[in-house]
């Protein structure tokens, strides 16, 4: 079972978008499981980093251009989380199989 439903991570290297008074910095993610469609939607982008890039953005929803700037850290994070719900969702009878 998933103990962790949500998690809130603070970003080690905020990220800020804009310049100014208009500026808007980016401190944490919270994330939770992906629905469907955020995985599928995520499922379009053409790499494996832009795929996570794009879950994350609509999951903790930051603009992708904030999900492009996070730390390789952070991304890490961020994908070990949301990868653990697929890891610990697969059936018991493919679980472990190659």
């Amino acid at each position: 079972m998933f103990d962790e439903e949500e998690k809130t991570i603070t970003l080690r290297k905020p990220v800020t978008l804009g310049s100014g008074d208009g500026a808007i910095t980016y401190t944490e993610l919270k994330l939770r499981e992906p629905l469907g469609l955020e995985l599928e939607k995520a499922s379009r982008a053409d790499t494996n980093f832009g795929q996570m890039i794009t879950l994350i953005s609509l999951i903790a929803k930051v603009p992708r251009a904030a999900a492009e700037r996070l730390c390789q850290r952070d991304l890490q994070e961020a994908n070990d989380y949301l990868q653990g719900f697929s890891e610990r969702g697969q059936p018991a009878e493919t679980a472990g199989q190659s």
